[in-house]
């Protein structure tokens, strides 16, 4: 037993597993750890105002990412040990993002020169744009695919605190909010350089004259995942944007506070899902254990947010100060949307898609989507715009997903079975 459990310790598999859960994890707790930080210092409002600049800069990463980080996996297993090859589809990517990202350039800095709202701050939205770029050149993707997670975790954790520390040196008023997006930026752009220098050392990689047919593979080929991804992507991360658009910045600053909480959360559970369970039911492929494994997560996740929701009301003034009241009524609601969330996430590609489902999850995706835009029309058209609305439309949006989801398992139910 002891033997066992020493191997599985030290094998490659659980080692890309803990380093993609620090990375993930860290990535979204340590804003968390900012957060009351930057409530006291420079405000609810340029807090707001610095969230709604990098949601805005979010659309314009999922268009650069356009669905590279799922297709190329396939292509990158295949040719692991061939440098060659590898330098191929690594410059033929960078390639398709260099495009991807020239224009975003003309559509983003367009929207700043000739929107006043944006152009009143357009500093911060040009550091945006430079975190942009560092997030866009990072090759997580790359070494996912090659399970070799180790070290760019380690390189990236360790430029996450360099470039994070002296926010807490530097901020000290609010005329300082720029000066955090600066950091932010400084963090993705230094972590992006090492992460492709490190790709370069560990597997050979080299200059490679890339073909147009190349590019025009690789873009077709990502093609169908980048629907699927930007679908999912549009009611998960719009409503910081939306909120800022139509609310304000202190809105947003409170929604983004509450958010982050939900986020803190979620960014523990994910990893475990994609990583671990989706492997896991991929192995298995029994319609039997594979249910009895969905529901009791699912009831032990329900578990979980009862006990933090019981906590919240004692911990969390103890760190946040500013808007206590609202944060924590906002969070609330964010704990009953992890309920809904978690249990959608976990029965789509992990469950559904490896039976073969694909067609089914992307067609939930499609449907909440479009309930969602629907849903953020009238409340435009009603002028019925707030923070509770739209959580509850998030709630709902999921819902929505997991019952469709939920009615495809039954209805195959009895190919899923075992015969």
């Amino acid at each position: 037993m002891a033997n066992s459990l020493s191997k599985v310790l030290r094998s490659r598999l659980f080692s890309n597993i803990l380093n993609q859960f620090l990375l993930y994890g860290f990535s979204h707790i340590l804003p968390f750890l900012l957060m009351p930080y930057l409530l006291a210092t420079i405000g609810i409002a340029k807090y707001g105002l610095i969230n709604f600049a990098i949601a805005f800069s979010f659309y314009f990463q999922v268009l650069n990412e356009w669905g590279f980080d799922l297709s190329n996996v396939r292509h990158v297993v295949k040719n692991r040990d061939n440098p060659d090859e590898l330098s191929r589809i690594f410059m033929s990517i960078l390639a398709c993002k260099t495009f991807l990202l020239c224009c975003s350039l003309v559509v983003y800095s367009s929207i700043i020169i000739m929107i006043p709202k944006f152009r009143q701050y357009e500093l911060l939205y040009i550091l945006a744009f430079v975190r942009l770029i560092g997030v866009i050149i990072t090759p997580y993707w790359l070494f996912r695919s090659m399970e070799d997670m180790k070290f760019v975790t380690r390189i990236s954790l360790v430029v996450k605190c360099l470039c994070i520390i002296p926010i807490f040196l530097i901020v000290k008023t609010k005329a300082d909010f720029e000066w955090v997006m600066f950091f932010f930026a400084l963090e993705a752009l230094v972590s992006g350089m090492f992460a492709v220098w490190i790709a370069k050392v560990r597997y050979g990689l080299h200059y490679y004259s890339v073909k147009f047919t190349d590019i025009k593979f690789f873009f077709e080929d990502s093609l169908p995942f980048f629907t699927s991804v930007f679908l999912t992507r549009v009611y998960q991360t719009s409503n910081t944007f939306i909120l800022g658009l139509f609310c304000g910045e202190t809105v947003t600053g409170i929604y983004s506070a509450a958010e982050k909480l939900h986020n803190a959360y979620a960014s523990l559970v994910a990893p475990l899902i994609n990583h671990i369970f989706y492997p896991y039911f991929s192995r298995v492929r029994n319609f039997v254990r594979m249910n009895k494994m969905v529901f009791s997560l699912i009831g032990l996740n329900a578990l979980i947010l009862v006990v933090i929701y019981l906590v919240s009301p004692i911990l969390v003034p103890l760190f946040i100060k500013t808007e206590t009241v609202h944060i924590l009524n906002y969070f609330n609601l964010f704990l009953l949307l992890l309920l809904f969330s978690m249990a959608n996430e976990l029965i789509g590609f992990p469950y559904l898609g490896v039976f073969g489902k694909i067609k089914e999850v992307k067609q939930s995706t499609v449907l909440a989507s479009s309930f969602y835009l629907i849903g953020v029309l009238l409340m435009i058209l009603f002028k019925n715009i707030n923070i509770p609305n739209m959580i509850y439309l998030l709630i709902l949006t999921n819902v929505i997903s997991l019952v469709f989801r939920g009615v495809c398992i039954l209805s195959y139910r009895k190919s899923f079975a075992p015969k």
